[in-house]
């Protein structure tokens, strides 16, 4: 993880936001041009117990982060995903449904700093033109 800033941000994103819809914009570029790293989440039309199982699999990843100090934040919306990732004991991360890029990159800069890298490095992990 030296030297990625991303190793350290990840952002749980509903499927909406990597796979748009014909007119949406593209979430995925613009998280990736924030130095973000990406968890997608299910997308809501797969079968309830195959959901149920990715979710659970993902809150036990994003705990594992959480414990490492990493800076986690959801992309969209998802009762599920809140549901697993509250099982999981996490609280509920910082939260945005973006209706175009700008509104994501300035969510994105308001997000925490993460906890797990040093000053330097938090720094570097702002990402270019915050």
């Amino acid at each position: 993880m030296d030297g990625d800033a991303r190793g350290f941000r990840v952002a749980l994103t509903a499927d909406g936001y990597v796979n748009p819809a014909p007119g949406g914009f593209d979430g995925l570029a613009v998280l990736d041009a924030e130095g973000w790293g990406v968890m997608q989440l299910p997308a809501a039309d797969y079968p309830a117990a195959t959901r149920a199982r990715i979710l659970t699999d993902l809150a036990e990843q994003v705990l594992e982060f959480a414990r490492h100090g990493y800076s986690i934040v959801l992309v969209g919306e998802d009762a599920a995903a809140d549901e697993a990732l509250a099982a999981a004991g996490l609280p509920a991360p910082p939260r945005a449904c973006p209706q175009n890029a700008d509104e994501l990159r300035a969510f994105l800069a308001a997000a925490p700093a993460p906890d797990g890298i040093g000053p330097d490095a938090a720094a570097a992990a702002s990402g270019p033109g915050r």
